[in-house]
């Protein structure tokens, strides 16, 4: 998730636990309210059928299905939407214990172990460590059969304040 920018609706409110809040006190899950969110504010997000199915702290899954949009030659999802997809279930677990106002993918290195054709797929994000302004997080991308298909281990960079230069 490139930039991160699950909470730039609300900057001043804290951490995104505090923007999806709402949602929990008026019954919804804070997992359909980030996808409300992530689908407004990142097209290619919707378009690959990335869905959050859980968000909880230093963690997060998404999960995808095969499709046209997502597919390669050969039958097999496309390295680019794997990468995107680490990229955003690594950067939402750091978003959950994020107590800045954004985040920053610094780097991001991937290791594809397999080829992704066996739907439906599960990607998993943890935090490793989480410091003052830099986060490490880890997470592996699944097929249905539960065989890992790509690991990817990547730094986020901790936005503290919203300042002029960050805009």
């Amino acid at each position: 998730m490139h930039g991160d920018s699950v909470m730039s609706g609300d900057r001043k409110r804290g951490t995104i636990w505090s923007m999806l809040g709402e949602a929990k006190r008026n019954g919804g899950s804070v997992e359909d309210a980030l996808n409300t969110l992530m689908y407004a504010e990142s097209p290619i997000f919707a378009k690959a059928g990335f869905r959050v199915v859980k968000l909880g702290e230093g963690y997060a899954e998404i999960s995808f299905p095969m499709s046209e949009e997502i597919r390669r030659r050969g039958g097999m999802v496309h390295g680019g939407i794997i990468m995107y997809v680490l990229d955003s279930v690594c950067g939402l677990a750091v978003i959950s214990r994020n107590q800045g106002v954004d985040q920053f993918t610094v780097e991001l290195k991937v290791n594809f172990l397999e080829q992704l054709h066996k739907p439906p797929f599960k990607a998993v994000g943890r935090i490793v460590r989480m410091g003052g302004r830099l986060a490490v997080a880890e997470g592996e991308v699944a097929d249905a059969d539960g065989k890992v298909c790509a690991k990817a281990l990547g730094t986020w960079y901790i936005v503290k304040e919203d300042t002029k230069e960050h805009r």
